[in-house]
């Protein structure tokens, strides 16, 4: 039997879906929200974190292994479910327009990686009034101390060199509860288009600029640019707005790190189309078919330690 128009739809859907899954990891492997967040894999729609204190330090085997369970902090995210649709013309698909219906559905597929790094990043504008596990917000000037006291992990100074080494330096000096150091490396500089040139200029210039001397008649002198080589540079469209000259200092080389992403294992992203000649309201009503988009995750706070930031408001 010849194929009709009408089949079209049903035997397109197959590819699409394909077409999409194939963007979608293309664009989540490498993508900003896998590079800053923690993501974790649940099947609850609800899930306890109460392994954010500090993991016990080794000590000598000298008598008997000492477990300590879990600490007495915890965190809870709940999932959220997310759409995005579009609606494509049933002419375009009569027409044979398919390259242009593949175009929009990878761009589907971008939009849901998108997505996943703009909630990581507005976790991370909001931080200065969002509770963390400790109790305080997770940027804050009061986090609890072990022995007694408070840490900063935040700024109100606008990014510049003598900041961001104040900052590095803090982070290298968290100590768990035990009083022991973490280990806190920072690696990555998250900025907003407002800060990339000075971000660029202050991470990424060659090893020679210019310093002004304060004695008269003197030329500048050259030195070398200490924070070259040392920080990754991300400059995310999303810190933007009341937010634009905020800056952050993440180590994201731990398994915890300062936000998490969390998403559902067992319902994947999925790819659905309603677009049935016989069976859709919008194709017979509206003459179109509709391709959407459906997913369930959210994100959440993990270690303040692993993250400062500064100018915030």
């Amino acid at each position: 039997m010849a194929l009709t128009k009408s089949d079209i739809p049903n035997l397109l859907l197959p590819g699409l879906k394909t077409e999409f899954d194939q963007a979608y990891r293309s664009q989540v492997e490498d993508s900003i929200a896998n590079q800053i967040a923690t993501v974790i894999s649940t099947t609850l729609p609800v899930q306890r974190y109460a392994w954010l204190g500090a993991t016990p330090p080794m000590r000598e085997f000298v008598d008997e292994r000492r477990p300590q369970g879990m600490s007495e902090y915890s965190v809870t995210i709940e999932d959220k479910t997310f759409e995005s649709t579009i609606a494509v013309d049933r002419r375009a698909v009569e027409d044979d327009q398919l390259d242009l219906i593949r175009l929009r559905v990878r761009d589907l597929a971008n939009r849901v990686s998108q997505h996943r790094h703009q909630i990581v990043v507005q976790a991370l504008l909001a931080g200065g009034t969002a509770t963390g596990y400790d109790g305080v917000s997770f940027f804050s000037a009061s986090h609890p101390a072990s022995g007694g006291g408070t840490v900063s992990n935040t700024t109100a100074s606008a990014l510049a060199a003598g900041t961001l080494a104040t900052a590095m330096s803090a982070m290298m000096a968290f100590r768990d509860d035990a009083g022991i150091p973490l280990g806190i490396v920072p690696d990555t500089l998250v900025v907003g288009p407002n800060l990339m040139w000075d971000a660029i200029e202050l991470v990424e210039s060659p090893v020679v600029v210019y310093k002004a001397t304060t004695s008269a008649g003197t030329s500048p002198s050259p030195y070398m640019n200490a924070f070259s080589g040392r920080l990754r540079l991300v400059v995310s469209p999303y810190v933007t707005g009341t937010g634009q000259d905020a800056w952050f200092l993440l180590d994201t080389k731990r398994a915890i790190k300062g936000i998490v992403l969390q998403q559902r294992s067992d319902v994947p992203v999925e790819f659905t189309a309603l677009e049935s000649q016989t069976g859709s309201e919008a194709a017979f009503m509206q003459d179109r078919y509709l391709y959407g988009v459906r997913a369930r995750y959210n994100v959440g706070y993990g270690l303040w330690q692993a993250a400062y930031g500064g100018k915030l408001s």
